[in-house]
């Protein structure tokens, strides 16, 4: 009787296991789930989480083609542009840490010349495209270091006015005390390997319903002077926007209006814009310049050019549709640097975005 349960107990294990066996057999392994791009919504519209981290990206451009006319060409200048840019923005213990690139790409369309070592050859046709790095730089809470526009960097929204200062390679700190107030200090390199006293600048900015004044300082160690810059952004009403800027410079800096070393002691300026509605805005406003001065770096001293300028213009911008902007802007320049007539200037512009 034990022998015969035992029998079949064992018959019955061996039963079991036999069939755990089979069913493991044929059993098909699952696929990995995948990982789909998510969208991130914490810095706004357009961002996306690279897959596998928390770092949220967006990819950005523009592809612009433009005209300009000028009294002093002989005919049409066309240009294209192509700029692409990539903005990688995550939180750390320290604040949003932010990584931000521009890359742009230029044509002029080309055009006919004689080789200057053979003036009595065949035209040549020349088509170069030139590239550059606009910006580059990163930023972990208030403090940013790269390539960027200069603190100093502030001008109307007319196409006439100057205010100084372009991309820069630098340091900056900025520091946000609240109720729309900040304060930024930076250091600035204006020249690769020229000395260890880099350009310092400052802003300070307040940003209120009514609108915005932005007070900027810079200092430049190469010929000992400094340059100073108010500009004020006033909302009149809920379509006319009056802008003002005033500039001052001790003498010759890398600040200058014109170029760098290039500039005027003094200018003040106005701005007036009117949107008409959501897709058409008109502006018009002038700026004067006095006492246009350059550097000599023969010398180190400034060099006063008597001169006394300004300039007026006018602009119509119109959105398209959505992303596809034009832009037309007539200017006029006069003044002691124009010895005999003022010239007339000007571009339209088609901006398309991504």
């Amino acid at each position: 009787m034990n022998i015969k349960r035992i029998s079949l107990g064992s018959a019955a294990a061996l039963l079991s296991i036999s069939g755990a066996h089979a069913a493991d057999a044929v059993v098909v392994a699952e696929a990995e789930p995948m990982e789909y791009v998510r969208v991130c919504d914490v810095y706004g519209a357009g961002f996306y989480y690279i897959p596998g981290t928390e770092t949220c990206l967006k990819v950005g451009g523009l592809v612009r083609y433009q005209i300009d006319v000028s009294d002093n060409d002989d005919g049409w200048i066309k240009s294209t542009k192509a700029r692409v840019n990539l903005d990688a923005r995550s939180e750390t213990e320290y604040g949003t840490f932010r990584r931000f690139m521009e890359l742009e790409f230029a044509n002029d369309g080309g055009e006919f010349a004689r080789n200057a070592a053979d003036p009595a050859g065949y035209l040549r046709y020349s088509d170069a495209t030139t590239s550059k790095i606009r910006y580059a730089f990163f930023e972990l809470g208030g403090l940013m270091v790269g390539r960027n526009d200069t603190l100093f960097d502030g001008n109307l929204d007319g196409e006439f006015d100057k205010g100084g200062g372009t991309f820069i390679n630098q340091i900056r700190y900025s520091f946000d005390a609240g109720n729309g107030i900040a304060v930024s200090v930076g250091l600035e390199e204006e020249d690769n390997n020229f000395d260890y006293v880099p350009l310092i600048t400052g802003k300070v900015s307040v940003s209120q319903g009514w609108g915005s004044v932005n007070l900027y300082a810079a200092y430049d160690d190469r010929f000992e002077e400094f340059a100073l810059k108010a500009l004020a952004n006033i909302k009149a009403t809920d379509v006319l926007t009056i802008q003002a800027i005033a500039t001052y410079e001790s003498g010759a800096t890398w600040f200058g209006l014109l170029a760098p070393y290039s500039g005027y002691d003094w200018s003040a300026g106005g701005y007036l814009k009117y949107a008409v509605n959501k897709q058409l805005s008109i502006g018009v406003g002038g700026q004067y310049f006095g006492d246009r001065h350059i550097g000599n770096f023969a010398t180190g001293q400034t060099v006063d050019l008597n001169a006394d300028d300004w300039a007026i213009g006018a602009v119509i911008d119109y959105k398209i549709v959505e992303n596809l902007r034009t832009k037309l802007a007539v200017n006029y320049n006069d003044g002691d640097s124009y010895p005999t007539d003022g010239s007339f200037s000007g571009f339209l512009r088609l901006d398309a975005s991504f």
